[in-house]
This record gives structure tokens, C-alpha cells and sequence, in this order.
């Protein structure tokens, strides 16, 4: 039976780039008035952020105010923002200087600045800043207390900080994501934030993603008390699988591997998955091959350096040094063949995509839905800018609408196209 339309409190879980794009257009989509928005209720969105980030301006900032990372925060402020453009601009503007300004913004800044300016209350920080911005919905940290981002691999080695986990020597697959305090409080429990709980559990629908599978998602699902309130929510769950594969995070992986990963990390059921079936430009894909074949091949470079100097100091060792030297060129040889075979698969352009396969991807009482939801667009990486694929804003949230009003059998809503929806069950 089709029911009266009623509006929606949901929960977005996630971090960086891939959840900024998801509220920028779930609230250009709701201003729009389209078809299906009216069960978004903007004023009881809440976005739950990540808050291990450690790179960049972000991890310079830590390490001089040591704070929580401001630098996701300040993405969903100018996403969620519907002040002037000028505001949103400011906001994001980042200095170029030589000088110690260089690379930060000034959204970064404010929010330090409105933290000790509220007896070092980050929450507080966040409502202020969300009252300059205009921002609609709540924007509430995983956790108050500082962490570092922590990876076991499948050979068991562990690799820590949240930047270095994509640019880590060892290419084993990730195993798991955890959680360590940083700084001196090495006996202090981890623990999510209370508001980060709640309102989760007060959600009528779970968002995970779009994002950095290791390091913008699980993070989120690192902390006992979110992945616990994800798993016995009534409320309908749905993953957006990103559009692209992810080196040193998600090489090659299939869309059953990026939700089996977060199965195995959090015990969560997904009912939806939503997955990009929109093509990206040969050119860009082509991009995308080279940067990662340049990257394997500088790490092999790196490699084979380390091999030639153990084998200069080799004459002067110890028997007992020698058996470490032929461990060392061991592992040495281990992950040379690593990258060379990451080389090998990711030479076919279509790898780099993610999409479902409907032979190779086995979700059981999973629904996929699939829909063009992608846009060329430019970045700045180092200095240097890129043509990368993104999701579109506004093609995500409008996809997202249909399948929450399908799913709800609301009035007045879309129906999703049976051919953009397989449901394995």
C-alpha cells in the first residue's frame, strides 16, 4: 500500500570528498524541490564525520594546537551551507605563502579559533561555524577524543596513520581497521561520541559512503558503540560504493568485496547498494593508469635501492647478520612482486572502474541499484592539477531519493526502473 508522503532523519556516515559530495547535493536537490525531496527533512539530517584524518594542513594543525582534525569537518560545513557564496568561498579559500599559512584555509583556522574561543569545545566550534555558514542539519564528530588510524594487513604487519595506510611499501591486503589513542594516553579507552550514537540511533535510514573505503569509512565503523547502533537499527541501510578503485585501499576490488569488507569489519547489513553505471572518458581512465603505473614504478625503484645497499654491506656481515640480509632481500623480492602484479591488472583500463557484475558479485538479500552518477572534474593534488571522476552531486542524491521512496512505497514518489535494480536474495 503506497503511504502518505512523511519526511525522513538521516543519518549520513562517512568522510572526506565522497560524503561533502553526498550533502552538497542532497541539499541543491532539496532546494530544487524535485520529485522525492520532500522526504529529506534538511533540519534533522545529521552527518557523522570521520576524525582520523592526519594529512595536509589538517595534520600540521594537529600536531602545532593538537586538536581534532578540523579538515573534513570544514567540507560538510560548505557543503551543508546555505549562506552567501561569498561565506563558502572564504571558507575554503587556502593560502599559497611561503611562509607558515602556507596551505592552510581559513575555514581550518576558524574552527581552531572557535574551539579555544569556547574552552576548547569542539562541538561548540562546530555550531558556531554551522551558524556562519547557515548550515541546515547537524554535523557531529565519530568521537571527541584524538586517535590514530591503524591497519593490519593480512601478513600481520600493522601500519599506522590514516595518510600512510594508501602509501604504505607493504601491498598486502587490508585486513581490518582499529583505532589507537594518540599522544601519551596510551591506557584511554576509545569511544564514540555520544551525539554520534544517538543520532544513529534516531535515524529512519543509515547512509555509509561514498568515501575512501579504509580510511573515510571504517574508521567510522572502528568504534564499537557506531558499529553496534548501525547493526540493531531498524532503520533501512544503504552504501554507495565509490566509482573508482583506490590504490594501496581498494585495488581490483569488486562491489562484493567493498561491502563484504565492511561486513567483516562491523557485522552490519546492508539492504541497498547503490553503484555508478555511467562511464567515465577513456582519457580519464587513461589518467588514472598511468598516475598508478608511475606510482608502482617508483616503488620499485625504492626497492631495488634498499636491495643494493644491503647487498654492498652483505660482505662485511656476520653469519648471523647474513641470515637477516637473506630476509631482508626476501621481503625485498615479496613486494617487488607485489607492485609488479598490481602493474599487470591495473593496465587494463576497465579495472580502475567499479561497477556491478552481476556474475562476479554475490550479495544475498542485498538490492543493487545502478545509475549514472558520475562527472568529469578537475583536483589539486601536490600542486599539480588532475582530471579525476567523481560522484555527481546532484545524480547521487536523486538517485538516493528514488530508492529511499521505493523503498518507503511513499506517495507521490518515483518508482526505481526495474532495470537499474537487482535484488539478491
Amino acid at each position: 500500500m503506497v503511504g502518505k508522503m512523511k519526511s525522513l532523519k538521516l543519518a549520513c556516515v562517512g568522510g572526506g570528498t565522497g560524503l561533502s559530495a553526498l550533502l552538497s547535493g542532497i541539499k541543491q536537490f532539496v532546494q530544487a524541490k524535485q520529485a522525492g525531496s520532500e522526504i529529506i527533512d534538511m533540519n534533522r539530517l545529521s552527518a557523522i564525520v570521520t576524525v582520523s584524518d592526519d594529512g595536509g594542513s589538517t595534520g600540521r594543525l594537529i600536531e602545532e594546537f593538537d586538536v581534532l582534525p578540523p579538515g573534513d569537518i570544514r567540507k560538510l560545513l560548505v557543503a551543508l551551507s546555505e549562506a552567501d557564496d561569498l561565506v563558502s568561498s572564504l571558507f575554503e579559500y587556502r593560502f599559497s605563502s611561503n611562509g607558515d599559512l602556507s596551505g592552510h584555509t581559513v575555514g581550518n583556522l576558524l574552527l581552531i579559533a572557535l574551539t579555544e574561543l569556547n574552552q576548547n569545545s569542539f562541538p561548540k566550534a562546530i555550531q558556531e561555524a554551522s551558524k556562519l555558514l547557515a548550515v541546515r542539519g547537524q554535523i557531529i564528530p565519530a568521537s571527541l577524543q584524538p586517535t590514530v588510524l591503524c591497519a593490519e594487513l593480512s601478513d600481520g604487519e600493522i601500519v599506522r596513520g590514516e595518510s600512510l595506510i594508501p602509501e604504505r611499501k607493504n601491498r598486502e591486503p587490508i585486513r581490518r581497521i582499529f583505532l589507537e589513542p594518540r599522544g601519551n594516553d596510551s591506557v584511554a579507552e576509545i569511544t564514540a561520541h555520544r551525539g554520534a550514537v544517538t543520532a544513529i540511533r534516531q535515524a529512519d535510514a543509515i547512509i555509509i559512503g561514498p568515501g575512501s573505503l579504509y580510511t573515510s569509512i571504517m574508521p567510522n565503523l572502528a568504534y564499537s558503540e557506531i558499529a553496534e547502533v548501525i547493526r540493531t537499527s531498524t532503520a533501512v541501510k544503504i552504501y554507495i560504493c565509490n566509482v573508482m578503485s583506490q590504490p594501496g585501499e581498494t585495488d581490483n576490488y569488486t562491489v562484493t568485496q567493498h561491502v563484504q569488507a565492511i561486513i567483516d569489519q562491523s557485522e552490519i547489513g546492508i539492504d541497498y547498494v547503490l553503484v555508478n553505471d555511467g562511464l567515465a572518458s577513456p582519457q580519464i581512465l587513461k589518467n588514472y593508469v598511468q598516475q598508478e603505473i608511475r606510482s608502482q614504478l617508483a616503488r620499485i625503484c625504492t626497492y631495488a635501492e634498499e636491495g643494493m645497499k644491503f647487498v654492498q654491506q652483505e660482505s662485511n656481515q656476520t653469519p648471523s647478520q647474513s641470515i637477516n640480509f637473506v630476509n631482508s632481500m626476501s621481503d625485498l623480492t615479496k613486494h617487488i612482486n607485489q607492485l609488479s602484479d598490481e602493474i599487470n591488472l591495473i593496465t587494463d583500463s576497465s579495472k580502475v572502474q567499479i561497477f556491478f557484475d552481476p556474475q562476479a558479485d554475490q550479495l544475498d538479500g542485498v538490492e543493487i541499484v545502478t545509475a549514472d552518477m558520475i562527472h568529469d572534474t578537475k583536483v589539486v593534488a601536490h600542486g599539480i592539477e588532475l582530471d579525476v571522476v567523481r560522484h555527481d552531486p546532484q545524480k547521487l542524491a536523486q538517485t538516493l531519493a528514488k530508492t529511499l521512496c521505493s523503498h518507503f512505497k511513499l506517495a507521490g514518489s518515483y518508482t526505481l526502473d526495474n532495470s537499474n535494480l537487482s535484488g539478491q536474495s
